[in-house]
């Protein structure tokens, strides 16, 4: 449980470096970057927050028989997505939110995941372009 504690702080990390980074870049962009930023604020931290219930979901999964496990995952599921089409519902509806700044919000940390378990394996990369006549 603290290797998925530290884990999470390190992503929640990175996702709000990237946040950053991209509410700079729009602010710098855009005439208009004040609906688009709190649209990725507010993405962000709805985000974060379904990573940190997918992290309870998996650890207490993990704890129950297999059926019950399976369950509830999926009821956890069900609720996860369901709030995110809460939240861009919302932001379709409200004036004060851009829906591509709320759809970037809501993807940066699966970039943050994607990204890291892509560039954090460097022998990976070393056989890949290592030479068939080196090995």
């Amino acid at each position: 449980m603290k290797h998925t504690q530290e884990l999470q702080k390190k992503i929640f990390k990175q996702s709000f470096v990237m946040m950053m980074g991209i509410a700079i870049i729009i602010a710098i962009v855009s005439k208009k970057p004040l609906p688009i930023i709190y649209a990725l604020v507010f993405g962000t931290l709805i985000s974060m927050l379904n990573f940190r219930a997918l992290a309870l979901t998996m650890e207490k999964a993990a704890q129950m028989p297999s059926a019950k496990a399976q369950s509830y995952a999926t009821r956890q599921y069900f609720i996860r997505f369901t709030t995110n089409a809460i939240v861009i519902f919302i932001s379709i509806r409200a004036d004060y939110l851009n829906v591509i700044g709320v759809i970037i919000g809501l993807l940066i940390i699966k970039f943050v995941i994607l990204g890291s378990n892509l560039f954090d394996d460097r022998s990976y990369y070393k056989r890949i372009f290592s030479r068939k006549e080196e090995k």
